[in-house]
């Protein structure tokens, strides 16, 4: 909507200026000499370049259409070719674009003109990623457009030609080579000391590309640069930077945090609806405030004319061309409110998808947590069933031994009894079992305190466990306050204070 508004403004400035030119300086043509009239085509070319104004350039190709001069030079010739190029590629009329600027390029060849080139392919770049979606071929266009600026050291068009080719690289999926440009991009916009348009965004693509390459951490660095460069109100933005953060938490299992990303999230798009909404009415503002102030120009103009036939002529004209424009014009924002009331509907859908994926992702976080209780538990009572047949057999066996002049048969049964109740195949079956509960539990105790005993270890599994010093001491055979003493032990090999929990500190590992 914004950009239909402006367009619409800038035909109308059109407009006005091209009838300034007719009524008020009629003699323009005879005025401008062919030296003066080339001077003005290569100033206004470098100067459009510069600024890359729409308007600046309609006030161009106006002059251009106006004086029409049979040049000779190349240099000129293919600078006006080149304007003309933009113009309709502004328009999106890429065909015709696409054959001026190969008309301008041989002639700009012809005189080596090297910024003209460099324009020439980056122009040719935009054409064949956004009309012919042959991205590959578009970023061989950028990347000889950036040698050109690099020979010529036009620092804005080295620095819009590596946007371009960040974007590029995200669209063929290469990863590393968008983060380069984008580096590249940031090195040079730290020379310009007025610019700090697009370096938000391009921290965001870098931190995204890192996500697509696995690297979290680097992403997370990247996303916290966004944040500090993207404007408040972008809340387009703000919602693809914290949508990252809420991607970048739920990788990591903190669903927490991840949820409250994505609820900011939803607050950047209802931020963004009303932000648009807002738009949408201060464009009507402004267009009736046009409108108004055109109709007075149109009468001032029609009163300074009545005596000219001729002129009287054009505003007929001009008034029926005005009149179809505004009815196209409105017509077109109808359209555009129609697909943004439809956007909105959409944009309150996700939100609402988005809440419901949010309970989802609550509650199998709490199904998994009451199944990993459950595994605990199950796990115990197994090894408490182990402990107590152990138990039964070593009493048989002390039974056998203490039989005096036993026979060799019932030596040969004791010795496969005790075969049965190693402690060390118990403990290391348990570890295997617990570890698929909680993996590499073990191995991140040893690099905390590495002169843990097994006999520790034994007890860290049973405190994460949640079981209380009564249950341990049933199930190791010992007394309740053995049990507590050998918590206290744990606590100072671990580095924790007296008051530490030693579940919470097992708990997190």
């Amino acid at each position: 909507m914004r950009s239909i508004f402006f367009k619409s403004k800038r035909y109308l400035v059109f407009v006005f200026f091209l009838f300034s030119v007719i009524n008020i300086n009629g003699q323009q043509k005879e005025n401008i000499s062919e030296k003066e009239y080339e001077k003005i085509i290569v100033k206004g070319f470098y100067k459009f370049q510069n600024n890359e104004k729409s308007q600046f350039l309609d006030s161009l190709l106006t002059i251009i259409k106006l004086n029409k001069f049979t040049v000779k030079e190349d240099s000129i010739n293919s600078k006006i070719l080149y304007l003309k190029g933009v113009n309709n590629l502004e328009l999106k009329r890429f065909k015709k674009a696409e054959n001026l600027f190969i008309e301008s390029f041989e002639l700009a060849k012809n005189t080596n003109d090297i910024f003209l080139i460099g324009s020439i392919y980056n122009a040719r770049g935009l054409i064949f990623s956004s009309e012919y979606k042959n991205v590959v071929k578009a970023a061989l266009y950028y990347k000889k457009a950036i040698a050109n600026y690099s020979e010529v050291g036009n620092l804005l068009q080295l620095i819009n030609t590596y946007y371009n080719l960040v974007i590029n690289a995200r669209l063929r999926g290469e990863w590393d080579e968008s983060i380069t440009y984008a580096k590249s991009f940031l090195k040079l916009i730290l020379k310009d000391s007025k610019r700090t348009d697009g370096i938000g965004q391009i921290y965001y693509f870098i931190a995204d590309s890192y996500f697509e390459l696995g690297m979290s951490e680097k992403a997370l660095i990247n996303l916290e640069n966004a944040e500090k460069f993207v404007p408040t109100d972008n809340s387009k933005f703000h919602s693809l930077i914290n949508s990252a953060y809420a991607k970048y938490y739920e990788s990591k299992g903190d669903y927490i945090l991840a949820l409250q990303k994505y609820k900011e999230v939803n607050n950047d798009l209802e931020k963004k609806i009303i932000s648009d909404n807002l738009r949408i009415k201060e464009s009507f503002v402004n267009e009736l405030e046009l409108e108004s102030e055109l109709k007075n120009k149109q009468n001032l103009i029609i009163n300074n004319q009545k005596t000219k036939l001729i002129v009287s002529g054009i505003i007929a004209i001009f008034f029926i061309g005005l009149t179809i424009f505004f009815i196209f014009l409105r017509r077109n924002n109808n359209k555009k409110n129609k697909q943004i009331e439809n956007l909105n509907t959409d944009l309150n859908q996700l939100i609402t998808d988005l809440k419901i994926n949010n309970e989802v992702i609550l509650d199998k976080k709490n199904e998994i947590e009451i199944l990993l209780n459950l595994n605990e538990q199950a796990l115990f009572s197994r090894v408490l069933k182990v402990s107590t047949y152990n138990d039964a057999i070593r009493k048989i066996t002390d039974d056998i031994e203490n039989i005096p002049n036993a026979s060799s048969y019932l030596i040969n049964i004791n010795t496969k009894l005790l075969s049965l109740i190693s402690e060390e195949e118990l403990w290391n079956d348990f570890k295997i079992q617990f570890e698929k509960i909680r993996p590499n539990f073990f191995s991140k105790l040893k690099k905390i305190s590495p002169n843990l005993s097994v006999n520790d270890l034994k007890h860290c599994t049973y405190i994460v466990s949640n079981l209380k010093s009564k249950e341990v001491s049933q199930l190791i055979s010992v007394s309740p306050r053995s049990v507590e003493t050998t918590r206290y032990r744990l606590k100072k090999k671990m580095g924790l204070e007296k008051e530490d929990s030693l579940y919470d500190f097992l708990i997190d590992l």
